[in-house]
């Protein structure tokens, strides 16, 4: 037995949400590495930056890379 019309589009809305969700959730956490790492080129200590954010030091050490190797390869 097909699902019925209503239930097809309410399923198909709830994917949509969710990828836009985590859409802006990328979006965010890319605008935080950036912040981060313009933070600590800017002379602020990674334990500040740390501090700052609750993320641990290895964490804000992979971000500030990720954002350097884009930055490098432009």
């Amino acid at each position: 037995m097909p699902a019925p019309e209503e239930t097809v589009a309410a399923l198909r809305k709830a994917v949509r949400a969710k990828n836009a969700a985590e859409k802006r959730a990328d979006d965010a956490r890319a605008v935080l590495a950036i912040a981060m790492a313009r933070a600590i080129h800017g002379g602020m200590k990674q334990s500040e930056v740390v501090a700052e954010t609750g993320y641990t030091r290895e964490h804000v050490r992979r971000l500030v890379r990720e954002v350097e190797e884009q930055a490098s390869a432009s």
